[in-house]
């Protein structure tokens, strides 16, 4: 699997959320509600012969909304957290059709304060388990 495709499909994916945005890794500032692919921690290779198969345990996307303290962040990260309908995070990524890998999963997600670029948000911290071919 290549990280850089495999990263760009799900930005993809996150691209059926209506008002969501997908703002390129690295970028200086942020405008939320908005979602970020993370490097992953890790990468297990040759999981079949030879090349056959690679995995990304724990792939996170992070979805930044309004500052942590405001009520409407809260109701904001929910409609994110759903299992399903128009702003579930797990339902955009796993109805994707990918050609960068086989299959992508949403394991679960986890919320917590965040600060990017100096400025606190609500982040909800997606983990995908990742799957594809030996490249």
């Amino acid at each position: 699997m290549n990280l850089e495709d495999v990263a760009g499909e799900l930005r993809t994916a996150l691209g059926a959320i209506t008002g969501l945005r997908r703002p390129p890794w690295g970028v200086e500032k942020i405008t939320p509600p908005a979602a970020l692919i993370a490097l992953p921690e890790r990468i297990d290779y040759d999981l079949a012969y030879g090349r056959g198969g690679d995995r990304i345990p724990d792939q996170s996307v992070i979805v930044l909304v309004a500052n942590p303290t405001q009520p409407a962040a809260r109701r904001a990260i929910a409609k994110y957290a759903d299992g399903s309908g128009p702003k579930s995070v797990k339902a955009a990524i796993e109805a994707h059709t990918y050609t960068a890998c086989d299959t992508v999963r949403v394991e679960y997600a986890e919320f917590t304060p965040a600060t990017y670029a100096g400025t606190e948000y609500l982040a909800a911290i997606f983990h995908l388990d990742i799957t594809g071919k030996g490249a």
